[in-house]
């Protein structure tokens, strides 16, 4: 009897288990990645951002290039004037299948050459007969990403500088907010918040500066099959400048196929932005701890669970996307492992890495200004927590002010010893007024105003004001 129950029970659970196996049935078109998820894709990137990066953007650019290789052969006299005419005109008229278009490019992998099937299918003899004439499938491709990604640095500065000067206002605003600084996980000296927020406001302007000098070096692919241009004869770099001209890029001094620094450049420099975005990220969840709630996300995420609790929801992401930014950084040096004129593998990495590290930046960047467009800032808890820290902050100040009357190695022994000496949880203002060889050579108005956090921040204010002046006068 038990042993026929025993099987019952296992047969049960096998069928419970198989009914659990059963695939969910989803569309050919099914998203996988974050980047087009349904549920998660507002969560890495921007609309703005997808409107770049998307098949659609994709391959009107790769059609552009056709259009101006064409218009720039038949200004040259390489091809009739006609036929540059009748691929403008497939190009403008032409409904991309891209269903076909996918299906193709699962035959021969790269996606110029059914294109070229589709945009021939759209026009007369003259299209099937000099559409893409002497060019190759690398020049159309990477043109066009250099177009996108043109587009991607002008977005990411456009939305950087916006950041910058957010930040420029908040900095002024809290230029002589008072609070600890902490080093190394241990409370430091006083210092303000403003003068904190510069550090991340000056950093991003640097980046806005990194990706200005990285994006001079973009230029356009023409070059044939392996750079010789041999395809066009003597008029090679006439043309190459003409393409050039007409996209409103620069010209090469040299072939590029093998060489990706420059994507590899502006790919890690996206990398810079994120970690950026991550030490901000670091910063408010540690500011926001309970025990310190220096500063709080006006749009902290609720828990499931847990009523109290608001969730750092913008650092928690920006975190998250910095780790994918270092991700992409170490990609980008994976993209410049070519071999002879050109290699496959490392190329095709571009065609996620570039579009993916564009993605996650924007998103970053959106977080941001909004978690400082609503950030709590706390002041009145900033002073509380020198009580909490017991004032040993001040140790610092009341050194260099005795300095003055003793002498700089004998006031710093004068204050370790004293702090040493004293009982665990005494705190730092009482070591002070029980200290003879503090007492005998300061008065207590003189100690009052070394203990007080605001007599004891240098040139914090001074600082804040010309970073912000100078920033203003870059980005405004």
């Amino acid at each position: 009897m038990k042993l026929k129950k025993l099987v019952l029970a296992t047969a049960c659970a096998l069928v419970t288990l198989t009914a659990h196996a059963e695939p969910v049935k989803v569309s050919d078109d099914a998203a996988v990645s974050v980047f087009d998820s349904r549920v998660y894709r507002d969560l890495f990137g921007t609309q703005a951002m997808r409107n770049i990066f998307s098949d659609e953007a994709m391959v009107n650019h790769w059609i552009k290039v056709e259009v101006a290789l064409a218009k720039a052969q038949a200004e040259m006299g390489m091809i009739p004037v006609d036929a540059y005419r009748s691929i403008k005109k497939a190009a403008d008229s032409v409904e991309i299948d891209y269903d076909a278009l996918r299906a193709g490019t699962n035959r021969v992998g790269r996606g110029i050459s059914p294109l070229l099937g589709q945009l021939r299918a759209a026009g007369d003899d003259n299209v099937a007969t000099y559409l893409h004439f002497g060019s190759t499938t690398q020049d159309i491709m990477d043109t066009a990403t250099v177009m996108q990604v043109s587009q991607g640095i002008e977005l990411v500065q456009k939305d950087l500088k916006k950041l910058v000067l957010q930040l420029a206002d908040l900095a002024e605003k809290h230029k002589d907010t008072v609070m600890i600084s902490r080093t190394n996980g241990q409370d430091a000296i006083p210092t303000t918040f403003g003068l904190h927020l510069i550090t991340y406001m000056t950093e991003l302007d640097r980046h806005i500066t990194r990706l200005d000098e990285a994006s001079s070096r973009l230029a356009v692919q023409i070059g044939g099959t392996v750079g010789t241009l041999s395809g066009y004869g003597d008029q090679g770099l006439e043309l190459q400048a003409g393409v050039a001209e007409e996209l409103g890029l620069k010209t090469p001094s040299a072939p590029w196929n093998p060489s990706r620094d420059t994507f590899a450049e502006i790919v890690q420099t996206l990398g810079l932005v994120n970690a950026t975005f991550g030490r901000i990220a670091n910063d408010i969840n540690i500011l926001g701890r309970t025990q310190i709630l220096e500063v709080q996300e006006g749009e902290g995420g609720a828990s499931s669970t847990m009523p109290q609790k608001r969730n750092p929801r913008a650092a928690e992401f920006m975190g998250g996307l910095s780790r994918m930014g270092k991700m992409y950084n170490a990609a980008a040096l994976d993209m410049m492992s070519h071999s002879d004129t050109r290699q496959g593998a490392p190329w095709i990495l571009e065609w996620s890495v570039i579009p993916d590290s564009f993605m996650v930046t924007s998103q970053s960047i959106e977080r941001a200004q909004r978690l400082f467009a609503n950030l709590i800032v706390n002041q009145d808890r900033m002073l509380e927590n020198f009580n909490a820290s017991q004032y040993y902050v001040m140790s610092e100040a009341v050194m260099n002010d005795l300095a003055e009357k003793i002498g700089r190695a004998k006031a710093y022994d004068v204050v370790k010893d004293a702090i040493a000496d004293a009982e665990p949880g005494t705190s730092f203002v009482e070591i002070v007024k029980s200290t003879p060889d503090i007492t005998r050579n300061m008065s207590e108005k003189e100690i009052d105003a070394a203990l007080n956090p605001s007599n004891y921040l240098g040139v914090a204010e001074e600082t804040v004001e010309r970073a912000v002046q100078e920033v203003r006068t870059r980005r405004q």
